[in-house]
Parts: structure tokens; C-alpha cells; sequence
């Protein structure tokens, strides 16, 4: 276990996270408990053993537990947990994944902390079978984007007062456009006049790599000079480099596997990409607008919440090729009005989307909960 030391804090927050991966739900997790830590609050991340998420909680500084989570269903994973509350003295358990929900609902509610909070990060439809009471029993739900809130109200039937949207923040330390792009445009044999279009998501069937590969064919034959950016690991590696090949793209399109250095992946690109089919508020999107690049993806699930079409980015046609060629192949060949929809997009974030503003809004909303929960008399 990690130690960290922080004087009569408000709040001593216990995160669960059952999955094993490395993904934009972690990346949050860890990015969200650094900046409530310098908020003065205590944090700790209970987490499976051998998970990505574990060596970045302890290089971060965060405590950390070690728990495994057989399923949803697992007697010992809950009481491992009730005794992490009670050593730790947690007073608020925040859950992230279907199945630490359950343990780590249970746990919280034998253990009687003053809050059980679940985060949903995904955008897909939670199932209304009434066996899933799960989220009924959080005393609040954050979500990642605004349609997923109002989908678990209309659906789920959750109290407005309970759900609030808060949309992952950004590091701008990180993600700022001074950036150099040399190296890495040197390092990939980039030449100085190509141009770059760039995805960085995890190689799932509902981002649609088929159809940024599809476009990628189109704008090459329109535009001649142009690589492409792929950046990501997941179960779609097979199927992605087929389609690479199918479509004699092996010499334009680059295929990157899992970065770290994405900020610099983003400042090498001309155009930010992403051809989802469903997400939540995607941090790819939120990143590269936070560096002044223009960004082209389609008006689903949280996306919305980001991009307002030909003011901070560009919307193409979900799941069609030919429409985001024709969004990218419009940026690539008009610098003013990708460098126009850049600054904008840096602004939109500043203004709502920073690392900062997502934890102060986080702990606004425990205070919000205990105030239901205990209302002055």
C-alpha cells in the first residue's frame, strides 16, 4: 500500500475499480483523485491485482489496496472492503465499474460511510431490470456527460437532485498547444509538408476504426500527401490491420499501439479525429482541444457537451466514411478556419472542462448529497 498524509480532511474517499485495463475510465480515476488530494481530502484506490491502473496510483502517489474482485457477486471482495473502510476511516465509497458496484455498495452500506457514490462512465443504456438495484442504492450518481444523466432519469428513473454530469477535466499542463511536434513527426518519418489526421482510441468495434480507415482512402485520393494516425491497443488489433491492408493504406496509415505520449501525438496531427458510434464525453476529443487542434467526430452520446458544430469543431455524419472525409478534407485545406475552430475549442475547455473545475464540482456534489441526506432542522 501506498501511504499519503493529509490532516483532518473533509472527506476520505475510497475509489473501487474492478477493470484489469488501461483506458479513459482509469486515466479519470487517477487524474481525479490527484486533484481532489490537493484539494486537502485523503484518497485511496482499492484495485485488482495486476490492473493498469494500480503502477499509476503508485507512481502518482495515491494510496493504493490491492483487492480482488471475482464478480459482482464475491462475499470476500465486500468484506476485504469493509475492512479497507474502517482502516482507512472512508467516509464516502465511490464505485466505478458494474462489477465493484456491488461489492463496493455492499461494503459501504455494512460499514455505514456517510456516502456511496457510483460514477457511470459508459453511455450505453443502463438495463431497468429491477434485479440491477444497484445504482438505487448510491446516494448520488456521477455521470460523465449531460444525455447520460438525462437518460438515467427518463429511464432509470433516478432523482434529479441524486445525478449530476460531470465531464472528465483536462491536465493543461499537459495538454497545451506549445507542444513541440518535431520529434515525434521526426521519430514516425513524417515529411514537412504532409499533413497528419490522428485517432487515438482503444481498437473497440464502437469506435469504428473501418470507418476513420475508410475515410483515410477517400482523403488520400482526393489530397495525395496525408498520413494517418492510429493510436490504441485493444481486441480490434486483427481486424484493424486488416482493414489497413484491404484498403492499400500499409505505407499512409501508422498504427501505434498503446501511447503515453499523447500530448505530442496531438501536436504533430492537423486534424483530431474520432468515428465513435456511441461514448460518453471522450477525453481524445477534450485533449486535443485543449491544444487548439480542430477536431471532427459525430453528435453522439457526450460529444454534444463538447463540440458546438463550426464554432469549436466540426460534426460528420455517424458511421459515414464519405462524411468525414469531407469534414477533414474542408480543414486540411482551410488553415484559417481550423486554426478559428482550435482557439475556440481551447476556450471551451478553459471555461468548462479543466482537471480543477471536475474535482471542485465533484466535491460539490458530496457536500450537495450529505446536505440531502441531512437536511438542517
Amino acid at each position: 500500500m501506498t501511504e499519503q498524509h493529509t490532516d483532518s480532511p473533509e472527506f476520505r474517499i475510497l475509489h473501487t475499480e474492478w477493470s484489469s485495463g488501461w483506458g479513459g475510465q482509469e486515466q479519470r480515476i487517477i487524474l481525479e483523485c490527484r486533484k481532489i488530494r490537493e484539494l486537502g481530502h485523503y484518497v485511496v484506490i482499492a484495485c485488482q491485482p495486476g490492473s493498469g491502473i494500480l503502477p499509476r496510483a503508485v507512481e502518482a502517489g495515491i494510496a493504493t489496496e490491492v483487492v480482488r474482485i471475482r464478480s459482482g457477486y464475491d462475499p470476500k471482495a465486500v468484506w476485504s472492503l469493509v475492512r479497507l473502510i474502517k482502516k482507512h476511516r472512508i467516509n464516502v465509497v465511490n464505485t466505478h465499474s458494474g462489477k465493484d458496484s456491488w461489492p463496493g455498495g455492499f461494503a459501504a452500506k455494512l460499514a455505514h460511510t456517510d456516502l456511496l457514490v457510483r460514477t457511470r462512465h459508459l453511455a450505453i443504456p443502463l438495463s431497468t431490470n429491477p434485479f440491477n438495484f444497484i445504482h438505487r442504492m448510491a446516494d448520488g450518481i456521477i455521470t460523465t456527460g449531460q444525455s447520460v444523466r438525462e437518460a438515467m432519469i427518463n429511464r432509470n428513473g433516478i432523482e434529479p437532485d441524486r445525478i449530476v454530469s460531470i465531464p472528465t477535466g483536462i491536465s493543461l499542463e499537459r495538454f497545451s498547444p506549445g507542444v513541440d511536434p518535431q520529434p515525434v513527426r521526426s521519430s514516425l518519418g513524417i515529411a514537412a509538408d504532409e499533413k497528419v489526421v490522428s485517432i487515438v482510441a482503444i481498437l473497440r468495434s464502437i469506435k469504428r476504426h473501418d470507418v476513420f480507415l475508410k475515410a483515410a482512402r477517400i482523403i488520400k485520393d482526393r489530397l495525395g500527401r496525408v498520413k494517418f494516425i492510429i493510436a490504441g491497443d485493444g481486441p480490434m488489433k486483427d481486424f484493424v490491420s486488416g482493414i489497413i491492408t484491404e484498403l492499400g493504406l500499409e505505407q499512409d496509415v501508422l498504427m501505434l499501439g498503446h501511447r503515453e505520449d499523447v500530448p505530442e501525438l496531438f501536436a504533430a496531427s492537423d486534424v483530431v479525429a474520432l468515428t465513435s458510434d456511441m461514448e460518453g464525453v471522450p477525453q481524445s476529443i477534450s485533449q486535443a482541444m485543449a491544444m487548439e487542434k480542430p477536431v471532427v467526430a459525430a453528435a453522439v452520446g457526450g460529444i454534444p457537451d463538447l463540440i458546438v458544430d463550426r464554432e469549436t469543431g466540426l460534426f460528420a455524419e455517424a458511421g459515414s466514411p464519405e462524411s468525414f472525409a469531407d469534414r477533414i478534407c474542408e480543414l486540411l485545406a482551410n488553415e484559417e478556419l481550423s486554426r478559428s475552430l482550435g482557439s475556440a475549442a481551447r476556450k471551451y475547455v478553459l471555461e468548462r472542462h479543466t482537471d480543477t473545475i471536475m474535482a471542485n464540482r465533484t466535491i460539490d456534489f458530496y457536500r450537495h448529497l450529505l446536505d440531502l441526506n441531512h437536511p438542517v432542522r
